[in-house]
């Protein structure tokens, strides 16, 4: 099993490998298949477009809960279910649509697979694929969800549909997001100029769950969703993704318009900023933690950027390394983005600065269209100001993304070994892969029994919530009891050597205090040190070069 996960290798050359074996075991089966237990009753849903497999949803969470109720008790959990398109190549027409689960409460677990659509094209009818889905929920809404093996009945609740823009008007069944109408939260008339469709900047009605499904604003419908037969809110349950929409969508969007900017020599911008900013960039290549799964590359790179690289240059690289580089009007204008995003991800703040946020937001867009002009107004900009509600209904800003379901998106494209019933394919994988699943891997927010490893003879590790803390750069940038510093040795006991910073200050005053959040401008750190406990430390840092001193930046996935 693990030959075939972890190398992909053929059924063919796996048979050629077993029968080798089979002269020292001759017990063993003739095919792979009989290890693997390739799943037959996996039957296929013919539908107007394509062929759609169900692979349950209530099976996936039986395996988690009578897992979690070894260990602890519950009485209901908290659902998302992502659906989204999965191009297999550029130059195949095959499209995979899966609809993939998680549990967010009371703990948090693996995305798996509820179901998956294979055609030549998009789903026709997307009732027709979450068809299945919808009345699992509903039966588990209504009734529970009924552990025989605990005797005990857990309440389901479908929290949140997570979608990029296109996926979430049609599941929906709403006029895409480049229409007249296509505002999923107010029912603004956009205009379009330059070929795009704009939305003017302005307050408008908003769309209430009442009013989605009366269909008040008919030109905003197109059909009946099923998910209408469901006890949700139409509106608030289909969120604004974060992935798509404010990194992907409004970051590379200003970038964009700043390269633009500088090519034509208008708002005092010019090729001279721009290679400028590169070369900052590549200086923060060494100085980004091992918590980022990709560096950030330079301009030149911006079109092929991949959402975690847009992350990364918005919440910590661009504020700091952007100062005095950009014209004051475009840097102030970013900023405003740049720190409201942080402080919606923020897992402390996100519920404090609401109203302070929501005025942020409103001026970033005022000053947006001042700046860009009115014909960059697009859907990813105008929808910035209905973020916010999304973050009171859900928590902080990443906990509602799309990354986790993107990133299992890549383990379903790697399962399919052909171009042949690719659909079919991924589905047997999976079903393979849970008949294997003995004890599930989950992911649990804290950790109370840290684990000390080697990296080499001098280079420690540590483990720290969902993080590494290690005895070098840049890894060992920490907070401790609201002192910033250094970690320089962590020894087998779990205590750490560390030496503070000693002249602590804020790094911007407006909108207020930046030590108030954790961010600090240091240049010097103490050569006395003392040995603190892992649970002293309030959050893991990034910090970040300039010419006379460091900006230390929390991370905020290590933040509670």
């Amino acid at each position: 099993m693990h030959l075939m996960t972890s190398t992909y290798l053929s059924i063919r050359d796996a048979d050629r490998v077993l029968n080798e074996f089979r002269l020292i075991v001759p017990d063993l089966p003739t095919s792979i298949r009989s290890i693997l237990r390739t799943c037959t009753s996996v039957q296929p849903k013919s539908i107007s477009s394509g062929v759609y497999y169900h692979l349950g949803l209530k099976t996936n969470l039986l395996r988690y809960v009578e897992l979690w109720l070894c260990t602890c008790d519950f009485d209901s959990l908290q659902l998302y279910i992502n659906v989204d398109g999965l191009s297999m190549s550029r130059s195949s027409s095959q499209h995979l649509w899966p609809v993939l689960g998680r549990i967010v409460a009371p703990r948090l677990s693996d995305v798996f697979m509820i179901g998956i659509y294979g055609g030549n094209t998009k789903p026709a009818q997307f009732n027709e694929i979450s068809a299945d889905t919808i009345s699992e929920i509903k039966e588990m809404t209504e009734t529970g969800l009924l552990s025989v093996r605990f005797n005990k009945y857990i309440a389901i609740k479908l929290s949140a549909v997570i979608c990029d823009a296109p996926a979430r008007s049609d599941v929906r069944y709403t006029v895409n997001h480049n229409g007249k109408a296509g505002c999923d939260r107010c029912v603004v008339n956009g205009r379009r100029l330059d070929g795009k469709m704009t939305f003017p900047n302005g307050e408008y009605t908003l769309r209430t769950d009442d009013s989605f499904r009366n269909q008040t604003q008919y030109i905003h419908h197109k059909g009946h969703s099923l998910f209408e037969s469901l006890s949700i809110d139409m509106i608030l349950t289909f969120p604004l993704d974060p992935m798509h929409m404010v990194y992907l969508g409004v970051t590379k969007k200003l970038v964009t318009l700043w390269i633009e900017l500088g090519h034509k020599r208008l708002k005092n911008m010019n090729s001279c900023v721009i290679r400028t900013i590169n070369k900052l960039i590549s200086r923060c290549v060494e100085s980004t933690p091992s918590d980022f799964p990709r560096k950030c590359r330079t301009l030149d790179y911006l079109s092929v950027w991949k959402a975690s690289e847009c992350r990364l240059f918005l919440l910590y690289l661009g504020p700091v390394i952007l100062q005095n580089i950009l014209p004051e009007s475009l840097y102030i204008n970013f900023k405003c983005l740049a720190l409201s995003m942080y402080l919606l991800a923020h897992p402390k703040f996100y519920n404090r600065v609401t109203e302070s946020v929501r005025m942020d937001l409103r001026n970033f867009l005022r000053e947006y269209e001042w700046c860009y002009g009115c014909e960059n107004l697009v859907y990813n900009v105008h929808s910035l100001q209905h973020l916010l509600d999304d973050v009171l209904a859900h928590g902080p800003l990443d906990s509602f993304s799309a990354f986790p379901f993107e990133s299992y998106m890549r383990q379903i494209k790697q399962s399919v070994r052909s171009g042949y019933s690719v659909a079919k394919q991924a589905a047997q994988r999976y079903a393979e892969q849970m008949s294997f699943c003995d004890r599930l891997q989950v992911d649990i927010s804290t950790n109370d029994n840290p684990v000390i490893g080697m990296a080499d003879s001098r280079k420690q590790v540590i483990m720290f919530r969902n993080s590494q803390i290690k005895s070098f750069h840049p890894d060992n940038v920490v907070v401790v009891k609201g002192k910033p510093g250094l970690i320089t040795d962590i020894q087998d006991s779990g205590l750490l050597r560390f030496r503070q910073f000693t002249d602590p200050q804020n790094y911007f005053t407006d909108p207020f205090p930046s030590t108030d959040i954790g961010i600090f401008k240091c240049s010097v750190v103490s050569s006395a040190y003392s040995w603190v406990s892992i649970r002293d430390v309030d959050c893991k840092c990034m910090s970040i070069n300039c010419v006379n001193h460091l900006v230390i930046v929390p991370l905020l996935h290590t933040v509670i």
